[in-house]
């Protein structure tokens, strides 16, 4: 009996919440937001009793044959030569008109011995139907014809350094040819870059160091790393000067380590540490410790020192930035043009 009666409680409530349900889809459907809502991706029956009188809608999407209805209709005025001029019957024109009607909830139709009017709400009906079908036959066309004009979004990951020191000339040039493409850039650490890319937020990443990518990607240019000092130093000496540390990508400063202890026993005598690459160089023209930087960092401030590393093969030590981007990067007009414009100004053959 307890069963029995839960199951009665469960059945209630299911019951008043579609009734709560149907009250208020004939709000939105006969109140003023009617005009205002777009019709429900919902396909179900319910039954609403207003005035003694059953309805049974059925709510579906209006497609490509209804708005053809509606237009053709509308031109004739009559059910007959629509049907004649659509190749449909009359009574399955007449079915679909109920069935619009009721899906609507409203009267769009008055019927008359010799044509059909249509009431406001169905004049309202045919304006909605020619912008549509305006819409989509401009969509249609452009979709089907290549645009003369360039446009589009185009997103690109980057290196602090190459977004800092190469990306405003670049980018000035690129939007001259292509002024309506907009542009998304986003600079940090080049691991935290790939990473982004990795995971398909950008068209194309430009960041330093080579990964093991399987589509596309494209060395740009090899920086010298240097250490930076106010006046020239002797690298004999540099493990005994004060060290302005910029806090770099880790990939990097894996790079710079290696460098460091294959030529030094003792570890960079670090006094101050910055995060910023600007700040960095400000304190060493201060005079308040050398860095190690690319050698693009030092386009701003000639004035500084600049002393080159290299190896222990006595070959500059070098970092590379690279450009990777996905095999099918065609399909997107903005990153062709602009992976075609880059291979071009670095003089990159396909």
């Amino acid at each position: 009996m307890q069963s029995h009666g839960r199951q009665l409680a469960v059945s209630d409530k299911k019951q008043g919440f579609l009734i709560f349900l149907r009250r208020i889809c004939i709000y939105f459907l006969k109140g003023p937001l009617y005009n205002e809502i777009s019709f429900p991706y919902i396909s179900t029956r319910f039954s609403i009793k207003e005035n003694e009188i059953y309805y049974l809608r059925r709510w579906t999407l209006m497609d490509d044959k209804d708005f053809l209805l509606i237009k053709t209709l509308y031109e004739e005025q009559n059910i007959t030569h629509t049907a004649k001029k659509l190749f449909i019957s009359q009574p399955a024109i007449s079915d679909r008109l109920k069935r619009l009607e009721a899906e609507f909830g409203c009267q769009l139709f008055i019927r008359q011995p010799r044509g059909i009017l249509f009431t406001s709400q169905g004049e309202m009906l045919v304006q909605y139907v020619n912008e549509a079908d305006e819409r989509y036959q401009k969509i249609r066309s452009a979709l089907a014809k290549p645009v003369g004009k360039a446009f589009g979004s185009l997103s690109i990951a980057c290196s602090n350094v190459f977004a800092k020191y190469h990306m405003p000339s670049l980018l000035s040039e690129f939007k001259k040819k292509y002024p309506a493409i907009d542009i998304s850039l986003k600079s940090g650490f080049s691991t935290n870059r790939y990473k982004d890319f990795l995971e398909g937020r950008f068209h194309v990443c430009i960041i330093r160091g080579e990964h093991n990518w399987s589509e596309h990607k494209k060395r740009l240019l090899r920086d010298p790393l240097c250490v930076f000092s106010r006046d020239p130093i002797d690298l004999k000496k540099l493990p005994h000067l004060p060290f302005v540390h910029y806090i770099t990508d880790p990939a990097l400063q894996l790079v710079m380590d290696d460098w460091w202890y294959a030529h030094y026993k003792e570890p960079p005598r670090i006094t101050i540490e910055t995060d910023a690459m600007d700040t960095c160089l400000k304190m060493v023209r201060q005079g308040l410790g050398v860095t190690i930087l690319s050698k693009s960092c030092g386009q701003e401030m000639p004035e500084l020192s600049m002393t080159a590393l290299t190896t222990q093969r006595g070959t500059p030590l070098l970092r590379d930035t690279w450009m990777y981007y996905r095999k099918n990067y065609q399909l997107v007009e903005s990153s062709k043009l602009f992976v075609d414009f880059m291979n071009q100004k670095f003089g990159i053959k396909e």
